[in-house]
C-alpha cells in the first residue's frame, strides 16, 4: 500500500484558541527538520532548521501573524514533503538567508517550498504534518488561492492537503500513465492535446487537472480513473504538454469531469514554453501594489489587498484569433461568464510585465514579487 504524507492545516483567530504565531506540529513517526520562508522587511527570507520530534510542536514565527502567506520545507530520514514551485535558499546546517535568488552562487541550495495560506484574518496558525497509510478523506472550503490555498473569511479556517513522500528520485514511467480502461465505458470518448495543471483540492474534492482549448479537464480521485495513474501524475511538472485520452462524463463547458484512459507526455510540445515559464509567479500592479495576480500553470489567481477575487484561465498563442503579427499574446478567459480578452505581452526582463489589450485600452503593467 502506498504511504501518504498529509499536511493538515488549521488556523485559529479566536483568542486563546492557539498560541499566537505560526506553529508546526509533527504527527509523523519520524523527526522532521523544518525550514520556513516568508517576505521580510526588505526581501524574501528563509530560515532553518527546526528539528521537531514525533508528537511535538514548534513555534516558527512568534507573535500575531502579519502576513497571509508563508512557505515551508519539511525533511526526514524517510523522505520529505514534496515542495511546490516556491523556491528559497537553504543549506544543510543552520541558516538565515535574505533573498531567494542566486542561491548556488552564494553557497546555498535552491529548494522547493510549499505554500501555507493562513486566510484573511488569522493571527495564529497551526500546521500539522500527518502520516497515514491510506488516502485521507479530504475536506475544506476549497482551493481558491495561489498554490491551492484556502482564502476564507471569518475567525476559523481549515484546510487539508495530501502529499506523497520523496523517498527517492522520481521518474515518470509511461506504463503508469496508461490503463486498460475501454473507451466509451463512462462517457463520450475523447483525445486532446493539453497542458498539465497539477493535482489539487477544491471544494473538498481532489483531482488532477488539464487545460485544453480553453477548457479545464478534471479527473477526480474518487471516480473511475485508475488511482495509480493519478498517483503518477502527482510527480509530473505543471505545464507539461501531454496527449490526454479518456471519457468526458459531462456536457461541453469550460470545466468538465473526465475519466482518464491514458496521458502521454509530448516532448518539445509547447513552442511558447520559455515564455510560459517566465510568466509563472506573483505579479503586483505597478500603479497599486495591493492588486496582485498569481500565474500558476494555465490559471491566473486575482487578489486585492490579500483577499481572493477570482480565477481566470490563461492561454498563450502566436496571435489573437483573426489578427496577424500581434503576438505573442495572452488570452484570458473568465469561467463564470465565458468572456475572453486578448493581450499583447511585453516582457522586457524577468521582473516587469506589460499586457496591452489588442482591442485598445490602457496597458496593464506589473512588477514581479517573486
Amino acid at each position: 500500500m502506498r504511504m501518504w504524507l498529509t499536511a493538515v492545516l488549521l488556523s485559529f483567530a479566536v483568542a486563546g484558541a492557539a498560541r499566537a504565531g505560526l506553529e508546526i506540529c509533527n504527527q509523523t513517526d519520524e523527526l522532521q527538520s523544518i525550514a520556513i520562508g516568508f517576505k521580510g522587511e526588505t526581501d524574501w527570507t528563509s530560515q532553518g532548521w527546526w528539528n521537531i520530534p514525533p508528537g511535538d510542536c514548534a513555534v516558527l514565527i512568534g507573535g500575531a501573524l502579519t502576513k497571509r502567506y508563508y512557505y515551508y520545507y519539511a525533511d526526514s530520514a524517510g523522505g520529505g514533503f514534496r515542495g511546490q514551485d516556491f523556491t528559497f535558499c537553504t543549506r544543510n546546517d543552520e541558516f538565515s538567508v535574505t533573498g531567494d535568488t542566486d542561491c548556488e552562487s552564494r553557497g546555498y541550495t535552491k529548494t522547493g517550498f510549499r505554500e501555507i495560506d493562513t486566510g484573511e484574518s488569522a493571527t495564529s496558525f497551526t500546521l500539522s504534518l500527518v502520516e497515514t497509510s491510506t488516502v485521507p478523506v479530504l475536506d475544506g472550503t476549497g482551493a481558491k488561492g495561489p498554490g491551492g490555498g484556502t482564502p476564507t473569511t471569518g475567525e476559523v479556517a481549515t484546510q487539508t492537503v495530501t502529499e506523497t513522500p520523496l523517498e527517492q528520485d522520481i521518474s515518470l514511467e509511461n506504463d503508469a500513465l496508461t490503463t486498460q480502461l475501454p473507451p466509451g465505458g463512462t462517457g463520450k470518448p475523447f483525445q486532446v492535446t493539453a497542458l498539465f495543471q497539477g493535482c489539487e483540492l477544491e471544494d473538498g474534492r481532489a483531482y488532477c487537472g488539464f487545460h485544453s482549448g480553453g477548457m479545464k479537464l478534471r479527473a477526480y480521485y474518487k471516480g473511475p480513473t485508475d488511482k495509480d495513474l493519478l498517483y503518477a501524475l502527482e510527480d509530473m511538472p505543471i505545464n507539461t504538454p501531454v496527449t490526454v485520452a479518456g471519457d468526458q462524463v459531462e456536457p461541453d463547458r469550460l470545466q468538465v469531469a473526465v475519466v482518464l484512459r491514458a496521458v502521454t507526455p509530448i516532448e518539445a510540445g509547447d513552442p511558447l514554453a520559455d515564455l510560459r515559464r517566465a510568466l509563472q509567479g506573483d505579479w503586483a500592479a505597478a500603479n497599486d501594489s495591493r492588486s496582485v495576480i498569481t500565474i500558476r500553470g494555465s490559471e491566473i489567481y486575482v487578489r486585492y489587498d490579500g483577499a481572493y477575487r477570482t480565477t481566470r484561465f490563461m492561454d498563450l498563442a502566436a496571435r489573437c484569433s483573426g489578427l496577424r503579427g500581434a503576438g505573442p499574446v495572452l488570452i484570458q478567459t473568465t469561467p463564470s461568464d465565458r468572456t475572453s480578452e486578448c493581450f499583447r505581452i511585453e516582457m522586457p526582463d524577468q521582473r516587469s510585465l506589460g499586457l496591452a489589450p489588442v482591442d485598445g485600452g490602457t496597458m496593464l503593467r506589473f512588477r514581479r514579487l517573486r
